[in-house]
């Protein structure tokens, strides 16, 4: 039996045994998994910098900066990439066209927001976060409202393509990171001049590629291409939606750098960041599954009781791999820790916990199916109920047990949003 024939053989017995089509989800998840691999890698090497060469107060500064930019990221209407993806595997190219340009100015209250925090961290004295959300403010319209052109290409299952793209972009983003880094070190700058230094170069590096890669997406759909009626309104609705989620999302850094201090950030920041690396790499099933999803809703062949039912069977045995891939990680963290971040070891254990939020990580297809369906009422109890209790866990047990407070929160939350959205999903 040859490589081919084996590849062949295991791709069916993975089918038989998860019911679903593996060679789908592998041509489609292919491209999707070697832009992320490619990105994994970037982060991780970049993590690796940054462990060695900033001090955890200017670490754990940068990352403040990012969560405010982040959550005030709800003026990019995050839900309108979904109506988009929407409509693209429908055919209403047109909907991309005049979506993008909705998104890039309502995107500009991000910039609002972070110079009124400027001003107030200014006030108090904090001119390294005043300077940094300064900068960010200037450069975030370029990053958060150009970058829909991954919806459209996901939406028409252009999945090379977009990989292409994006692994232009993210050695792009290498490059200025690590421009500014090298700066950082050489120059022994201080505080003062390293957090917007990085800031600027994080939103630059993202900015300029969207702004060229938005730019010939648009060249390719003809101005008077259909949109889908409605399609603005559902991204709208979509996009309230995730106000919660958003917030539960980067309340946790500003709760931990308020309380706590930026130290106690960059030690939270690098205990998550390789499970969401995991989360990010695991999501490219999820992205093809949507699509398909969405093209198939409406297909007379395919009857709702029986579909829903068959994809629970589905998502429960992936649970098992999901379940496999965090006990490797657990049993490895220690490792990689003392080898590549020694001034970060007290991240493991809170590393090794926050990891079991992923084991039921392919219970996240419920909320997509959610979505693709279309049904507010549901979608609204899915996107607010969740993050809702997941932000009040946080506001309670960060100020009590700091650093555990948070990975509890973000444990609890997340778990609680695989379980109401699995419950919605069977409900009529």
């Amino acid at each position: 039996m040859n490589l081919q024939q084996l590849f062949i053989y295991a791709a069916k017995s993975l089918e038989r045994f998860l019911k679903t089509d593996i060679r789908y989800l592998l041509r489609g998840s292919f491209w999707l998994s070697l832009g992320s691999i490619i990105s994994m890698a970037i982060a991780f090497i970049l993590s690796i910098i940054y462990a060695r060469y900033l001090s955890k107060e200017v670490y754990g500064s940068y990352r403040f900066i990012l969560s405010t930019i982040g959550m005030a990221g709800i003026f990019s209407l995050p839900g309108m990439n979904i109506a988009i993806v929407r409509s693209a595997a429908r055919g209403y190219d047109g909907t991309f066209r005049k979506g993008s340009r909705f998104i890039f100015f309502t995107s500009f209250g991000i910039s609002l927001i972070a110079w009124i925090t400027a001003f107030y961290y200014y006030a108090r004295k904090n001119t390294p976060i005043a300077a940094g959300l300064l900068v960010a403010g200037m450069l975030i319209p370029f990053m958060e409202g150009l970058g829909n052109w991954r919806g459209y290409l996901d939406g028409k299952k252009q999945f090379r393509i977009k990989t292409v793209y994006n692994m232009a972009a993210h050695v792009f983003y290498f490059m200025c990171m690590l421009g500014a880094m090298l700066y950082i070190y050489i120059e022994n700058l201080s505080i003062m001049i390293s957090v917007p230094l990085l800031a600027g170069a994080y939103i630059g590096g993202r900015a300029l590629p969207n702004l060229l890669f938005h730019w010939k997406v648009m060249r390719t759909i003809p101005k008077n291409a259909p949109e889908e009626q409605n399609a603005l309104m559902y991204g709208l609705h979509l996009s309230a939606s995730t106000i919660p989620s958003t917030i539960a999302t980067y309340i946790d850094s500003i709760l931990l750098f308020t309380f706590l201090g930026p130290a106690a950030l960059a030690v939270y920041s690098f205990a998550i960041a390789l499970p969401e690396q995991i989360k990010s790499f695991m999501e490219n099933s999820a992205t093809v599954s949507f699509s398909k999803l969405a093209s198939h809703i409406e297909s007379p062949e395919a009857h709702p009781e029986d579909r829903k039912r068959q994809l629970v069977q589905k998502i429960i045995r992936a649970s098992l791999f999901s379940g496999i891939a965090v006990v490797g990680y657990i049993l490895l963290a220690p490792f990689i820790y003392n080898v590549f971040f020694p001034r970060y070891t007290e991240s493991v254990i809170y590393s090794q916990v926050f990891a079991l939020s992923l084991i039921l990580f392919p219970f996240g297809i419920f909320g997509d199916a959610l979505k693709a369906e279309g049904n507010m009422r549901k979608i609204y109890v899915h996107s607010i109920g969740a993050p809702v209790l997941q932000i009040a866990a946080l506001l309670a047990l960060v100020p009590l047990y700091g650093l555990w407070g948070a990975v509890a929160g973000r444990v609890i939350g997340r778990l609680l949003n695989h379980a109401l959205s699995y419950v919605l999903y069977r409900t009529r």
